[in-house]
Parts: C-alpha cells; structure tokens; sequence
C-alpha cells in the first residue's frame, strides 16, 4: 500500500511546519503584559497540535485542509479551558474566560496578573494568531504573508507599554520569516522584494510605537493639558519624571487648599517592584478593588505619629489616570459633575487611586482625608524614647507579609558598592529608623549636588542599579537617583521601602491656594518603620530650580476669579468652581512644552505618519522601479528580449492571471523556455493580450538563436508591445483590479505558479 501521492497544491511540509514560527517568537514580545510564562509555552503545545493535525491532512484538498484547521483549534482551545479549570466555551463567553480577561485589562495595568482566566485567554489568542500563519502557508497557500500575523503581536506590547519589542526578538522573527520566505520560494530570485516588503513591515510594526507613543507629549499642546509621569503599564516612570523635569516651559497642573493651610506632598502612585531593571507599581487586580467614592483603611500609617492631610483639589492641567492624593488617604469626595469617582479605584492597599475610564479632567474639584507620617523632630524624639518599638501593630493595620517582603526584594545582580556603601554610612546607627535618617541626613549633606543635568551629561540617568551605583560615585543628580539610591540601600539594610510619585507643595498664593506646576514633579522615598509604619523622608538636597516655580508660567491655564476661590475640606464647593477653565490669553499655540520625553512631538507624528504611508506605497514604488529599470535595459539594448518577457509576465500577474499546469509527461510545455511558459498562458489571457506577449516571445528567440543576438531585436517594437501589453490587460480586468495591479502587484509576491513547471511538482512514491 502506498502513500496518497502529493496535490500539486500541497504545501510544502518544511512551511508548515516553520508557519507558526514566527507568531511563537513574536509572542514572547507579551512578557511584560502577562506576568509568568505558563501563557507561552502553552500557546507553543496549541500550535504544535495545528502543526500535526495540518501535515497529517496536507495532502488533502484546500477545503479539507481548512475544515481541518478550524476543528483543530476549536478543540484545542476547549482542551485548553478544561485544564485551566474553566468551562470548555469559557474562552468564548462574555461572562466567563473572556469577559474576567477584559475587564482585567479595563481594569489594571500591565503585566496582567496570570490568572485560569487570563493565561487560557492568551493562550488561545495565540493559537489562533498561529493558525491564521497556518492558513496563510497551507491552505491558501501565500506563504510569504505568513508572518504578517507575528507583526500584529509584535506592535501590541508597543501600543500598550510604549516601548518597542526587544531587539533580539524582532531579529529572530525576521529570520524566522526569511526562513519561511526560503523554502515556499521558487525561483529564489522573487524572494528579494518579497524579504524588503516584510523588512520594512517589521521596522514600521516596531518602530512605530517608538516615535509615536500614545502618552507622546505633543499631546499636552493639542489638549492644553500636561501627561502625568506615572502610565498604568508603562515601564520608565521615573526617567519620564527627570525628562519632564527638564522641560523648559511650565505648566500649572493643579492648585490646592489644605485644611490647615500647610502645604502637602500629594502622591499619585507607589513604585515597590523591580520590573526589567527600574521601579513599577506592584501588580494589583483593580477588578477586585474598591471604587474611590468608598472610604477604605490606610494601611501601614500609625494615626497616632501622623498629621493630617485634608486637601481640597481642584485639576487645571493634569491629564492623569492617577488622582492626586495626600499620602494615607482614606476618604475622597467629588465636589464637580465632572469628577465620576466610581470610574476610580484603590489601588490595593497603597492610598493610591486610579482611573478604569478617562484621564483627570479639567476643571474636576474634589476633598481628599488622610494622614501621613515624615521624618523629623518629633518622630526623632519618639524613637529615642524607645516607643516605636514597643508600639508596633498596636491601633493601626500593617501591610501583609507578602507586601513586605516584595519591599525588600532586590535585584539578583546588584552591585556591591551599595550595599558597602550602606553599611558604611547607616549600618551601625541603630534602630531601623535611626539607619534611615543616617542615609537621609547623608544625602542633604554638602557631599552631594542637585543637578538635573548631570545624570544626562555623564549617562547615568534612570533609575536601574547600574545608575544607583554611578550616582553614589559622581554625587550629582536630581529626586530619582537620590529617591533610588535611598530606597535601594534602605532594602540593603534589611528595612522595607517603596519610592513615592507625585508632586512637591507648590507656591502658595495671597489666598492660601497653592499652585502646583510640571516643575514641582518630584520622587521621595518611604521607609516602613516598625511602629510607626510607613514614613516618608526627603533625601534630596534643597534645590530652587526643585523646590520653587517661576513666579510666571510660560504657559498657565486661567485660574478660577477670586470671587470662587477653592474651599476649605468640609466646606461646599461653590457651583462656579466645577466650570472648566480656560487657558490664558498669553498661552499662544504651542506653549505647552514637550512635557514627556518619551514622544517627540509633532515631529514625532509625522516621522510616523511617514513611515506608515511609505510601507503602504512601498509595493507600488518597488514595482514601478522596476518596470523603469527593465525599459531601460531594453533601450540600451542589455538583454532587451529577456527584460521585455520578465515585464509583461509581471504585468499579467499583476492582473490576476497565472499560466496553467503542464500536462503529465509533456516535456515541451515543462521546458524552461519563454515559448513553453505562453503556451500555458494562453488559456487564461485574453486574447486581445496573445499578439503582444507572442511579439515579446519572438523577439526573445531571436534574441537567443539569431546570429544577431541583442542586436537584431527591434527595440521600438519590444516597447511598443510592452506598452500595448499593459493597455490590453487594463482593459480585460475591473477598474479595482487595475488599482491593485499598481498599488499591491502580486508580481512582487513569491508565487511557485510562475516557475517554468507551475506549481511545484512532488515526487510521487514509486
């Protein structure tokens, strides 16, 4: 019994095996959005599975192969939802799998938690990516788009994050799709323009996310409003607080009232986890947490060493899906129609709270209590007594176990200078806290410099380890590296830390409002203290440029007129309050600066603008030079007869039309001859097309067997019949399909059709 001979259709067993590939690879670009890597390897086992199941019915027809295909991955992914203890369709229901994995998307920022729900979600995206390569390699077969789906994964981690996939990753999926381009290629020449189409999808899919970020900061002066530092998922907070810091143009993001008329560090998140090498909020299922409009406990703040923090808050140029808050709030009101607070949440146990719908508008007016904890007098007073030792747990909540031990996790490769420096400054003062008010005092001593330019000059800015040890060499830097350092070394010493996001007081004005611009964005670190719980010091030196705004803004919207100015906490807000104000008249076009390093303005737009227009013209402008290139050679009589063949057969494949198989056993329509090729043309080409192209074949054996050669080729003759060639085929199809042929021309697309054998013959078993 023999093996069922192969289709001439078939695909070739190496694509399909190598088809989901490129989609794998590309796959692991989702690590920083999905916490683990269960996800992947089970999405490798699905598309493994389709692997099997399409070389087992390969040499089937089309239409089997693409039943084939879609069972295959109908039941892998109900096998999936069965051992991620999750209902067989669950992947399907909105109120199952699917809707738990999209509202935990709504909900929280990246990397997502790896719940049953989410890793079975992902895993079966996956699948289904990498059966769509499948499809595209064995069933339709243009196995030369089989990549484009590993495209549309490598640009999602880029739309989300706003940094573009790993080097390394983006190589590997083009080798990968080289590979595949290698062996579903024949002849190999049609490879070349295919490889440089897909080259330049993939430096657009990921470069794109690059130069236009979607928090890109040429966004503040088309709003008016300035992004904050702090993106749910986005890596590099605290290098966007120094780039902001930079900025040379202000922009008033808030003003407050505090209850007592002091002024208030107001916090917009909590970094405590080393994600790839900088500080990242720790990784909270929001859909499990409170709404803002609900009072909650503060967790880690002893009321008894704290001072109040009631603040009434009004946003006039803040675009944040963090809200400003003191440290320890515990209670918010929204006092304007602008402000929905069950559109917010807490973010866990940290007093923080964030957007699941729009950013902060303008104009939004709300009451924020709470209580935090600073270094100081009287708290020196309280550890020299000896009472905060006996006085831990004791009238207020601690952070869990497990919280705490993730704020004294340290990198695995962290350089020995900090620690040695730690202990040579800190380790022998005593109790925790004394330890931390040694390494604050040594920070604001004269042995350090506050500089925001520094870091940049000398490259170290960031906030990675490497940057950590740099600063304690050179002393010079700005409220992250001392921020950094601080906690950093404050973990060293066994005390659990986290680094603060949000702003400084601001400028006080003759009504006790306080103003707070771009210019007060700053980083300090807290320490949680046992018995005092989590308290904050201010390692960084004093800076006017840090500490102090310019007395006039570059760029400020209008405060609220005297008349309605911000009430006190517990008051009523006037109604004219919650109007939304407008900029001055003196904030012209484009005076709100570049407020985030990470976009490049306008510029940036239209970098991207233009690279995306130039990969969807790419095809066109790829084949017109190529058609220049051939008419050229054929006036200068290089080969003219074989160049004039080679455009006419693209032109008609740009058309649509394809030559016929040669019959079994006849050596003269398989020759590799121009005349060989026409004669399996003809039953497909109109035949206003023959005269044209049997013109073309003419010359090209004259051009070959004629004493002449190149030169007894009517080159006139040749051009004219290109020319005509064309006319004919443009009139023989539909106007769409005339604008194809220009914009997309199938030409350039590797097809074993248009070798001189057609379609790839298989060896049929003897």
């Amino acid at each position: 019994m023999t093996d069922r001979p192969d289709r001439p259709d078939s695909p070739n067993p190496w694509v399909v095996a190598l088809a989901p590939v490129p989609v794998l690879i590309a796959a692991l670009a989702m690590r920083p959005l999905v916490q683990g890597a269960a996800w992947w390897v089970s999405g490798v086992v699905l598309a493994a599975v389709l692997v099997v199941t399409m070389l087992a019915v390969r040499r089937r027809a089309p239409g089997v192969r693409f039943v084939a295909l879609v069972a295959a991955l109908v039941v892998c992914s109900c096998a999936a939802a069965v051992v991620n203890d999750v209902q067989p369709f669950g992947w399907l229901d909105k109120d199952g799998a699917l809707g738990e994995t999209l509202a935990a998307i709504r909900l929280n920022p990246a990397p997502l938690p790896q719940t049953d729900s989410i890793r079975l979600i992902v895993t079966v995206a996956i699948g289904w990516v990498a059966g769509v390569s499948l499809f595209l390699a064995a069933v339709a077969p243009t196995a030369a788009l089989a990549a484009a789906p590993a495209l549309v994964i490598l640009i999602v981690p880029g739309i989300v994050t706003g940094a573009p996939a790993a080097p390394g990753l983006v190589i590997a999926t083009g080798l990968a799709f080289l590979a595949l381009l290698w062996l579903s290629v024949r002849p190999v020449q049609r490879a070349f323009p295919a490889a440089v189409v897909g080259v330049v999808g993939l430096v657009v899919a990921v470069g794109l996310p690059a130069i236009v970020p979607l928090n890109a900061s040429w966004l503040s002066g088309v709003t008016g409003a300035i992004q904050s530092p702090v993106q749910p998922g986005r890596p590099g907070t605290l290098l966007n607080l120094g780039q902001d810091l930079r900025q040379p143009n202000e922009l008033e993001v808030f003003q407050y009232r505090s209850a007592d008329g002091q002024p208030e560090y107001l916090k917009l998140a909590d970094l405590d986890e080393f994600g790839t090498g900088d500080w990242v909020p720790t990784t909270t299922d929001v859909s499990t947490s409170e709404t803002a409009d609900t009072q909650q406990w503060a967790v880690g703040v002893n009321p008894r060493l704290s001072a109040r923090g009631d603040v009434t808050i009004r946003v006039t140029g803040l675009s944040s899906n963090y809200l400003p808050v003191p440290a320890g709030a515990v209670s918010i009101e929204s006092r304007s129609t602008n402000l929905d607070l069950a559109q917010w949440r807490w973010m866990g146990t940290s007093s923080t709270v964030r957007s699941t719908g729009p950013a902060t508008p303008r104009g939004a007016t709300y009451e924020v209590y709470g209580a935090s904890t600073w270094s100081g007098e009287y708290l020196d007073a309280i550890a020299a007594s000896g009472l905060l030792g006996r006085a831990d747990g004791r009238g207020f909540a601690r952070p869990s176990a497990a919280q705490l031990r993730t704020d004294l996790a340290l990198p695995e490769k962290l350089p020995t200078s900090i620690s040695r420096t730690a202990q040579r400054v800190a380790g022998s003062a005593g109790t925790d806290y004394e330890e931390a008010r040694a390494l604050e005092q040594w920070f604001r001593s004269d042995l350090f410099t506050y500089s925001e330019t520094a870091p940049v000059e000398q490259g170290y800015d960031g906030d990675s380890m490497d940057v950590v040890a740099k600063f304690l060499q050179t002393r010079e830097g700005y409220c992250v590296h001392f921020s950094s350092a601080m906690a950093v070394m404050a973990r060293t010493l066994g005390i659990p830390s986290r680094i603060a996001v949000g702003y400084r007081a601001g400028s006080t004005q003759a009504d006790g409002e306080y103003t707070v611009s771009n210019r007060q964005l700053h980083s300090w670190p807290e320490l949680y203290i046992k018995g005092a719980g989590w308290v904050a010091f201010e390692p960084t030196p004093d800076s006017d440029d840090a500490a102090t705004s310019s007395s006039e803004a570059t760029s400020t919207p209008s405060a609220a007129a005297p008349e309605t100015p911000l009430p006190a906490p517990g008051q009523s807000s006037p109604a004219e309050s919650s109007a939304t104000p407008t900029p001055t008249a003196s904030a012209g076009p484009g005076a709100a600066g570049s407020t985030n390093g990470s976009g490049n303005g306008p510029l940036g737009l239209a970098v991207g603008l233009l690279l995306a227009v130039a990969l969807l013209v790419s095809p066109a402008v790829v084949r017109v030079f190529r058609r220049r290139s051939r008419l050229g050679a054929v006036r200068s009589v290089r080969s003219p007869a074989v160049n004039a063949w080679r455009e006419v057969l693209d032109d008609v494949a740009d058309h649509g039309y394809a030559p016929g198989l040669a019959p079994p056993g006849d050596a003269a329509a398989a020759a590799r001859t121009a005349r060989a090729v026409l004669g399996r043309l003809r039953p497909s080409v109109p035949s206003g097309v023959l005269p044209h192209l049997e013109a073309v074949v003419d010359a090209v054996d004259r051009e070959r067997f004629a004493a002449g050669g190149a030169a007894s080729v009517d080159v006139d003759a040749l051009l004219a019949a290109i020319r005509e060639a064309r006319v004919a085929l443009d009139a023989s199809v539909s106007g769409s399909r005339v604008v194809r042929s220009r914009l997309l021309p199938p030409s350039l697309l590797p097809s074993s059709a248009w070798s001189h054998e057609g379609r790839r013959a298989r060896r049929r078993p003897a």
